[in-house]
C-alpha cells in the first residue's frame, strides 16, 4: 500500500444556504433567517442590520450601500444603488481653501463630508422586491445584540484606538459618550451595548422606514450636520433615494459575470480586468510565479489608469461601459503589457467620462440560499468612523462619503486616489465614484459565486483575486481569500505584497522594474474580501479572518458550521 504524502483539505460547506460577513453575529443572524425559511435576501437584511450595531465604524444607518442580487425565479440580476448624493448646496469648490488648495480633513470630517444616508432605502428595496420575512423578524437580531450586548472583536477595539478615534472623541460631542464608555476603548472580548442603536431600529421596524427619514430623526440629523459645519435641508433627508441600476455584465473563461453599475465603479473594471486577463493562461503561468504576479499587476494599473477619467455618476456623465467591458478593447490593453518590464499606464482617451448636455472602510456580506437565489450587500460610511458626526441619542455615525469625489483634478483623496478628468467632481444630488463591487458569477444560469469585499480602491482587485484564484486555479471559496494577495494602482505607489511571495519570485519583479511594498508575516493588505461558492452542489464559505469575520452554512442535517471567529 503505497504511503499518502496529502489528504483533502477540510473545509465547511453545506447544501442548505450559507452566509459570509465580516462578523460572527451577522453571519448567525443571516443563518437565523434561512434556518427559519427565509432566502437569501433576508438573511443579507439581518447581518445588514446586525453590522450597524457590532462594526459602527464603517457600516451604520448613517452609510450607504449597493446590492447585487439574483432572483432564480426570474432569472435576473438586479442591482441596487443606495450609496447616498450630494447635498442641494454642494459645489465643486467646497472643498478649496482661499489658496485653492484641497482641504482633505474638510473632506473627510465634519457636516461638509456628508452624502445623503441611503442605507435603510436600500434594504428596504431589497427586502420589499424579495425577500419573504418581516422587519421585525429580520431586524430581531441586531435589536437583541444592541440591547443585551456583544463582544468587541479585535478589529474593533483597534479601530477605537486609531487617530480617526482619537480626532471623533476630541471634535465631536456625541461620540466619545456613544463609542467610547468611560471614555476608554473597549477592550478585546469586552461586552458592549448600545441601545440607542437598538431603540432607533426598533422605531424602523415600529413605524416604517419612512420615520427615519421624513419625522424627528431627519431634523436630528439636518440639525447636527449643520452643527458641525454641514449645508443641509431637510429635503436632502427626505429625497434620499435607492435607484435600480442596469447590471454590468460580462463572462470569463465560460463563466458569466454579473456586477454592480456606475456609479459604482466596481463591476465595470472588475470585468474589464478580467478580459484582459483572459488574454493569459494563469495557470500554465505558475500560481504566485513572477510571471504571474508580473501580469496580474500590469492588468491592475491598466484598470486603474483608465478608472482615473471615466468613472463618475451616470446621471451626470457618459461613462462608457460598453467599452471598457469589451473583448476587443482588453485585447489592445493586453498587447501593452511587456512581460520584461514593469510600466506606468496612461488612460486611454476613449474611455473618458464627458459631461452630460443636462444638468474602506466597508463591509460586504454575501449569501447563497438552497432556493439558487444569490445577494451580495456591500455598506459603507466611508472612513473609520465616517465622518466623525454622531447623531445624539441615536446610536450612529453619519458618513464621510463626500471624500470619495474629486475635490480638486489630480489630488489624491483620503482614499489614495487621483482623478485625471472632471467626471467625479462634486455636484448637489450626484453620487461619489466608488469601488464597491457586489459579484455575482453564474454557470448555466446557476449562482457559484456570490463575493464583495471592503478596502476602498483595492475591492475590486480583492474580488478579481477571488474569482481567477476560483475559476482558473478551482481553490474553494476559503483557500481563495486566505491565499496572499497582491494590489497594485499606479507603478509610483508600488506593487504591494503580502507576506508569503517567495524570495526568489521578489528579486524577479524587482528586476523588471516593480517597487515593491511587503507586508510583514503579522501583517495584511487593508483588504477584507468574502464569499460563498457552489461546487459540486454544495455551498462553501471562506473563513474572512483579514477582519474578525464569519462564514456559516446549514448542513444536510440542518445543522451550523462556521468558519472563522466566534465569540460567546
Amino acid at each position: 500500500m503505497p504511503i499518502l504524502y496529502n489528504t483533502k483539505r477540510p473545509h465547511v460547506y453545506g447544501p442548505n444556504g450559507a452566509v459570509s460577513t465580516s462578523n460572527p453575529y451577522g453571519a448567525q443572524a443571516g443563518l437565523e433567517m434561512l434556518k427559519a425559511g427565509g432566502n437569501a435576501a433576508d438573511a443579507v437584511v439581518a447581518a445588514g442590520l446586525v453590522a450597524c450595531v457590532v462594526e459602527p465604524f464603517h457600516a451604520g444607518l448613517g452609510g450607504g450601500c449597493f446590492v447585487t442580487y439574483y432572483d432564480k425565479a426570474s432569472g435576473q440580476v438586479h442591482t441596487y444603488d443606495a450609496r447616498g448624493v450630494a447635498p442641494a448646496k454642494a459645489h465643486r469648490d467646497m472643498f478649496l481653501d482661499e489658496n485653492g488648495d484641497l482641504n482633505l480633513e474638510k473632506q473627510a470630517f465634519g457636516g461638509l463630508s456628508i452624502v445623503t444616508p441611503g442605507y435603510l432605502r436600500g434594504l428596504e428595496k431589497l427586502l420589499r422586491e424579495f425577500g419573504t420575512m418581516t422587519w421585525e423578524q429580520v431586524a430581531a437580531p441586531a435589536i437583541r445584540l444592541g440591547r443585551d450586548g456583544f463582544r468587541v472583536g479585535a478589529t474593533y477595539h483597534n479601530v477605537c484606538l486609531s487617530e480617526e478615534a482619537e480626532y471623533d472623541r476630541t471634535h465631536f460631542e456625541a461620540f466619545a459618550s456613544t463609542f467610547l464608555p468611560g471614555g476608554k476603548a473597549p477592550e478585546f472580548g469586552d461586552l458592549v451595548t448600545n441601545r440607542d442603536m437598538a431603540d432607533t431600529i426598533d422605531g424602523v421596524v415600529k413605524n416604517g422606514v419612512d420615520w427615519f427619514y421624513n419625522g424627528p430623526i431627519a431634523d436630528e440629523i439636518v440639525s447636527i450636520i449643520n452643527r458641525y459645519g454641514g449645508v443641509y435641508t431637510k429635503e436632502d433627508i427626505r429625497n434620499s433615494y435607492v435607484k435600480e441600476r442596469p447590471c454590468v455584465r460580462g463572462t470569463y473563461r465560460g463563466y458569466d459575470i454579473a456586477s454592480i453599475c456606475p456609479p459604482s465603479s466596481g463591476g465595470t473594471h472588475l470585468i474589464q480586468a478580467l478580459n484582459i486577463l483572459e488574454n493569459f493562461d494563469l495557470d500554465k503561468l505558475g500560481y504566485h510565479s513572477a510571471d504571474y504576479i508580473h501580469v496580474v499587476a500590469e492588468t491592475m494599473k491598466l484598470m486603474y489608469a483608465d478608472r482615473s477619467i471615466a468613472m463618475g455618476d451616470p446621471d451626470f456623465v457618459n461613462v462608457k461601459v460598453g467599452l471598457l467591458t469589451s473583448k476587443e478593447y482588453a485585447k489592445e490593453l493586453a498587447a501593452k503589457i511587456d512581460m520584461e518590464k514593469a510600466q506606468e499606464f496612461s488612460p486611454s482617451s476613449a474611455v473618458e467620462a464627458l459631461e452630460k448636455e443636462c444638468a474602506s472602510n466597508t463591509l460586504n456580506s454575501s449569501c447563497i440560499d438552497k432556493f439558487g437565489n444569490a445577494v451580495a450587500l456591500t455598506q459603507t460610511i466611508g472612513n473609520w468612523w465616517g465622518s466623525g458626526v454622531v447623531v445624539p441619542g441615536r446610536g450612529f455615525c453619519l458618513n464621510d462619503m463626500m471624500c470619495d469625489f474629486s475635490g480638486k483634478t489630480g489630488v489624491r483623496t483620503s482614499m489614495g486616489m487621483a482623478y485625471s478628468g472632471t467626471a467625479n467632481i462634486v455636484r448637489p444630488g450626484a453620487t461619489p465614484l466608488s469601488s464597491m463591487t457586489p459579484t455575482i458569477v453564474l454557470k448555466n444560469g446557476d449562482p457559484v459565486i456570490a463575493c464583495g469585499a471592503a478596502g476602498g480602491p483595492r475591492i475590486i482587485t480583492q474580488v478579481l483575486q477571488m474569482i481567477i484564484n476560483v475559476v482558473d486555479h478551482d481553490m474553494r471559496m476559503d483557500y481563495a481569500v486566505r491565499s496572499p494577495f497582491i494590489n497594485c494602482l499606479t507603478k509610483v505607489q508600488g506593487l504591494e505584497l503580502e507576506y508569503g511571495i517567495s524570495p526568489d519570485t521578489m528579486k524577479m519583479l524587482e528586476t523588471r522594474g516593480h517597487h515593491l511594498q511587503l507586508c510583514t508575516p503579522g501583517e495584511v493588505l487593508t483588504e477584507c474580501p468574502n464569499g460563498v461558492e457552489k461546487h459540486d452542489g454544495e455551498l462553501y464559505v471562506c473563513d474572512p479572518s483579514r477582519i474578525d469575520g464569519v462564514g456559516g452554512v446549514l448542513t444536510k442535517s440542518g445543522g451550523k458550521a462556521f468558519y472563522g471567529y466566534l465569540y460567546e
